[in-house]
């Protein structure tokens, strides 16, 4: 019995979903598609195993958001991967992302750690996407929770950033534990960010975002932000947004 045991635990510890797993297969979009992909969404793709985005953004054009979906969904775990953006551009990282027919972006449902060209809160004429970006930036030149590293108007991040100059890879690993109710974040191996994903200190940080002021969004349907960060499991995401953006090495490794 005892041999039995130590065989169900060395195979429960040793489980697929323990392992790292590359998202990036068959140097293809294999395991991703396009937010409410109705067939004629573009401007992704891999060359030599990097994932681009190369179009002018939903934001910009008016065309529906083009974000980037897994096709699993995900609740607790690690992920690791190397981006790049160009000068003044702007794209993020989401999870808990809920696809259906009731949202029109998959940032209704799912928090984002930013990534961005941090020189725009210098220069913010610099930065891409027109009036609304720049807003972004005017208003957030104090507490940067649009800033590199921040979850997106909720938690800006805690640690001087140790960035790569622009055009160089960087990288995150960002870990996802909702058993434990922590997220962290860091840039090339140093934490720049940690932050609860319910409770009283994610509640207070909500009621000062764009996130409690549902009434205010019209253009977000009568959804508006009603179910933001609600989805425990759902899809991760790679942003529509403006300016070129990189990604490579994506791995991924599920928790429990």
């Amino acid at each position: 019995m005892k041999k039995l045991l130590l065989v169900l635990l060395f195979f429960a510890c040793n489980s697929p979903k323990n392992e790292w797993v590359s998202l990036i297969k068959n140097n293809s979009l294999e395991g991703w598609h396009y937010f409410q992909d109705n067939g004629l969404k573009k401007g992704w793709s891999v060359e030599k195993g990097i994932l681009i985005f190369d179009k002018i953004s939903g934001l910009e054009s008016g065309e529906d958001d083009a974000s980037l979906l897994s096709d699993k969904k995900y609740q607790s775990f690690e992920i690791s991967f190397e981006w790049k953006i160009e000068q003044g551009g702007n794209s993020g990282f989401m999870w808990g992302v809920d696809e259906s027919s009731a949202y029109k972006f998959p940032y209704q449902t799912g928090p984002e750690i930013q990534i961005i060209d941090p020189n725009v809160y210098a220069k913010p004429e610099e930065v891409l996407g027109g009036e609304i970006e720049l807003n972004n930036i005017l208003s957030d030149i104090d507490k940067k929770k649009h800033y590199l590293g921040a979850v997106y108007d909720l938690f800006p991040p805690n640690e001087i950033l140790k960035l790569n100059p622009l055009g160089d890879w960087n990288k995150y690993y960002i870990k996802i534990d909702q058993k434990n109710n922590r997220g962290l974040l860091k840039l090339n191996e140093v934490v720049i960010n940690e932050f609860p994903l319910r409770g009283t200190e994610w509640d207070e940080m909500l009621i000062n975002s764009k996130f409690n002021k549902s009434e205010d969004y019209p253009y977000l349907g009568v959804k508006r932000w009603y179910d933001f960060a609600k989805f425990k499991k759902g899809s991760i995401c790679l942003q529509d947004h403006p300016g070129k953006a990189y990604f490579k090495n994506i791995k991924i490794r599920e928790l429990y």
